[in-house]
């Protein structure tokens, strides 16, 4: 049997297990508090309710082992537990949770170790079936096979669960496409003509007018608008029509073409930054919303904000009170994004070391943004391409650790796995988690200078 269909009889199975629990159980949904966890808690609230299945849902930052052990005494002995995004990480927490509940983890995370757990605690993670869950498949992908398993006309549910996937830059193939079981979704979505797949011209939220997005693309190294505005007068390319400006979607095939070449044979920049597998919702009303990678934008700002109320309504289909507070949520994540990146820039607060980039954050980042602060360092040409690694304090008063890598490095590592070795040589029992690419864990402040210096030592050393 090929992994791909042992996992799908995995996800039978779990599909099974939930069908035989009484309806008059509740259920209680624990998700991630980022894009692809708000699309894994949507796809369960649509999936449970077509079953007439009363549920909660209930975000979370992180899940750390305390965090778990007072979720254990709070909730009701006859409820339904299913973790969608998260709970991999504490596994060895669960295997010590002695319990009638009945409890799925639904994740996409690396797990550290194997931990075996008791019969009525399920796991599914595509981990476990030599599916690789930080570049094939999301947490929203996984909910996503458990809820058409199901019930098969959950399909219309594709969209989210390729959100959750470019929520999670999954985005990994040719063209930046997804790969994996994540193609299998966007399949799914197709014949359904609810997303669209076709190569083009890209550049991020071209809704806005032409010289903003430009502007916004850091990489293409513009300096200001009478730049822009010189660079298309030359190629002859109209920034308005009328007294209005034109916006990236009313630009004709040509004029992509000639923008595109011009970048390309006289600006050096990589055809592949331009050129992306474009991902639309063919069936959303919305303009600002049809591009997926942007609905995921959204989500992740209603996440980092606290709003995940919001980001729920969005993917569930409200339009209308949503919209107007989508747009608040959005106005102050931008504003608190120019203000950390304007404070990480700054002289002396972005240092580099021999291996890493370090921004300590401490004083200044909230935690819910250092990784969105670190990523956004992490995709910027004009910064020597190393990991970076941004900590801020916890409410707890413990440090969070948020990792990535420079998209311009060519030094392949994988960080979930570094992050898990260090931890387990300085702190063994602190929380670790991540991908690839991008990684994280919550350490005590005590610790904080030993670790950085190993993640630096063993990134000079070639891990």
């Amino acid at each position: 049997m090929t992994n791909k269909a042992s996992f799908f009889e995995a996800c039978q199975i779990v599909a099974e297990d939930i069908q035989t629990i009484e309806k008059s159980s509740p259920f209680i949904i624990f998700s991630h508090f980022d894009a692809d966890g708000l699309a894994a808690a949507s796809i369960l609230a649509a999936t449970l309710s077509q079953a007439d299945i009363n549920f909660q849902i209930r975000i979370l930052e992180r899940l750390e082992y305390k965090t778990l052990n007072n979720l254990k005494d709070t909730l009701p002995h006859e409820s339904t537990i299913i973790f969608s995004d998260i709970g991999t990480g504490v596994l060895e927490a669960f295997s010590q949770w002695k319990t009638s509940q009945e409890i799925f983890i639904l994740d996409h995370h690396s797990p550290t170790s194997k931990i075996e757990l008791s019969g009525n605690i399920r796991h599914l993670n595509p981990h476990n079936y030599s599916i690789n869950g930080a570049t094939e498949l999301s947490g929203a992908g996984v909910v996503y096979f458990v809820s058409i398993h199901l019930n098969p006309q959950n399909k219309y549910l594709a969209p989210l669960a390729l959100i959750g996937a470019l929520g999670d830059r999954q985005d990994q193939g040719e063209y930046s496409s997804v790969i994996g079981l994540n193609k299998l979704i966007v399949e799914d979505a197709k014949k359904l003509e609810m997303v669209s797949d076709n190569v083009s011209v890209w550049f991020f939220d071209r809704t806005r007018p032409i010289i903003s997005v430009l502007r916004r693309a850091e990489f293409l190294g513009f300096e200001n608008e009478i730049e822009i505005r010189a660079f298309l007068e030359k190629l002859e390319i109209p920034f308005k029509k009328g007294d209005d400006e034109r916006n990236f979607y009313d630009l004709n095939e040509e004029e992509c073409r000639r923008l595109a070449s011009e970048l390309i044979v006289q600006y050096n920049i990589d055809p592949d930054e331009i050129y992306k597998r474009d991902y639309q919702l063919i069936r959303e009303e919305i303009n600002f919303l049809k591009d997926a990678r942007v609905f995921a934008s959204k989500l992740n700002a209603c996440g980092k904000l606290q709003r995940h109320d919001i980001g729920i309504s969005l993917c569930l289909g409200d339009r209308q009170t949503t919209l107007r507070d989508l747009k608040l949520v959005e106005n102050e994540y931008s504003r608190i994004i120019a203000q950390n990146l304007k404070w990480a820039l700054s002289e002396g607060h972005l240092q580099e070391l021999t291996s890493i980039h370090l921004l300590d954050g401490r004083k200044s980042i909230n935690e819910r943004m250092i990784g969105t602060i670190i990523s956004i360092l992490s995709s910027r040409r004009d910064i020597n391409p190393k990991p970076f690694l941004g900590c801020a304090l916890t409410a707890s008063g413990r440090v969070k650790i948020s990792m990535r890598l420079s998209r311009f490095q060519d030094q392949v590592i994988d960080l979930g796995r570094l992050l898990n070795q260090v931890v387990q040589d300085v702190e063994p029992e602190s929380e670790v988690g991540g991908h690839d690419a991008a990684a994280g864990a919550i350490i005590s402040e005590t610790f904080l200078d030993d670790f950085i210096a190993q993640i630096n030592h063993l990134i000079k050393e070639g891990l």
